[in-house]
């Protein structure tokens, strides 16, 4: 029995490797042809991009990684019902889901590991791929998102943005640090709320510190105060993506300071549950394809894996983008938008393996 489950893995696993492999291949040269102009036009060392392209690996893992599972699940089982080998189980009186317990731990294994991946080796990647395109291709705002929100610099100071509304083009908890050479705190601009009114941010109301050489410390309110210096929504939403790169305990503590501070945290709490719940759609894959396969039997060549491959994860991907944009938007509580995708599609394999004779 041993030998017939580790034989079954190690086929698993040989097709799982070579299909992350070729996806990786894949999208890094999809991304090598969408960034060559630009390489090139900036002469960035050839050391430099190599280096760019090793840092994107780990985000390409994390995506591709649930569709690469399903496919290899569909292809391992789909090779062994042609060979006959699916047959041979059963008449061997062996049950067929003992034999495939390995495929259901392995799939817990890649869930685990593709979430500690997350919380580990891709955040420092994504930050040195950030730091990469600023640089050399695209330019921006250095920026950094923190346990106090997102910090940016610009030409003459500091921000300090505690939350962002891109649905409704507000920030919250806005701090502005005015400096002079060579790092001299000269003035500070405070509000709690700052709109964008299509031209410009505009806050309702705004406290302004002035600090002079005697150490004295002016201040005025000031309504309707305009913000000069900062990017359009449409720009904010690529800073905004730093948020992405903090470890899930760090954003745990930034959501509990913006809920003390009486801001609506639906947004970050929803990617904070996200963040754990995504990762398990592997073991959810492997699931919910081993009795898709045991279905199609014989039928499921490389063509038909690959196709219910790309209608499966693609209809997961959906449902998920789904959930999750209702959770930002407060319409469903954030556990519930992260957890439905996974709760349904196992909901789904469990009703499959009924119709699955062992």
């Amino acid at each position: 029995m041993k030998m017939l489950q580790r034989y079954i893995l190690v086929e698993f696993v040989k097709l799982l490797s070579i299909t992350i492999l070729s996806f990786i291949l894949l999208f890094t040269l999809i991304d090598l042809f969408e960034n060559m102009e630009d390489i090139i036009k900036n002469h960035v060392p050839v050391v430099n991009s190599i280096a760019f392209f090793f840092y994107n690996i780990p985000f390409i893992i994390s995506q591709i990684t649930p569709m690469a599972t399903l496919l290899s699940v569909l292809l391992t089982l789909g090779l062994l019902a042609k060979h006959g080998e699916i047959t041979a189980i059963k008449a061997g009186g062996v049950k067929l889901f003992s034999a495939l317990m390995p495929l259901f731990i392995f799939g817990l294994f890649i869930s685990v590991g593709l979430f500690i991946m997350n919380e580990t080796v891709a955040p420092a990647m994504n930050k040195r791929s950030e730091a990469f395109r600023t640089k050399w291709l695209h330019g921006g705002r250095i920026g950094s998102f923190g346990k106090e929100g997102l910090w940016l610099k610009s030409a003459d100071g500091i921000y300090n943005i505690r939350g962002i509304d891109l649905v409704n083009n507000k920030l919250y908890g806005f701090d502005y640090y005015k400096i002079e050479k060579p790092f001299k705190v000269v003035g500070r601009i405070t509000a709690r709320d700052v709109t964008y009114n299509g031209q410009n941010w505009v806050t309702e109301t705004a406290t302004v510190w002035k600090f002079i050489e005697s150490g004295r410390a002016l201040r005025t309110s000031v309504e309707g105060y305009l913000i000069t210096g900062l990017d359009s929504p449409e720009e904010m939403a690529g800073i905004e993506k730093h948020r992405e790169n903090m470890p899930i305990g760090e954003l745990a503590q930034y959501i509990k300071g913006l809920e003390a501070d009486g801001y609506d945290s639906h947004r970050y709490r929803t990617d904070l549950y996200c963040r754990i719940t995504f990762p398990f759609i592997n073991f959810i894959m492997v699931f919910i394809g081993i009795p898709f396969a045991l279905k199609t039997g014989r039928n499921t060549s490389i063509a038909v894996g690959v196709g219910l491959s790309v209608i499966i994860a693609l209809s997961y991907w959906i449902i998920f983008a789904a959930t999750k944009t209702l959770g930002h938007g407060g319409i469903i509580p954030p556990p519930l938008a992260a957890t439905f995708p996974d709760i349904l599609f196992f909901a789904t394999g469990t009703l499959m393996y009924s119709y699955v004779r062992q």
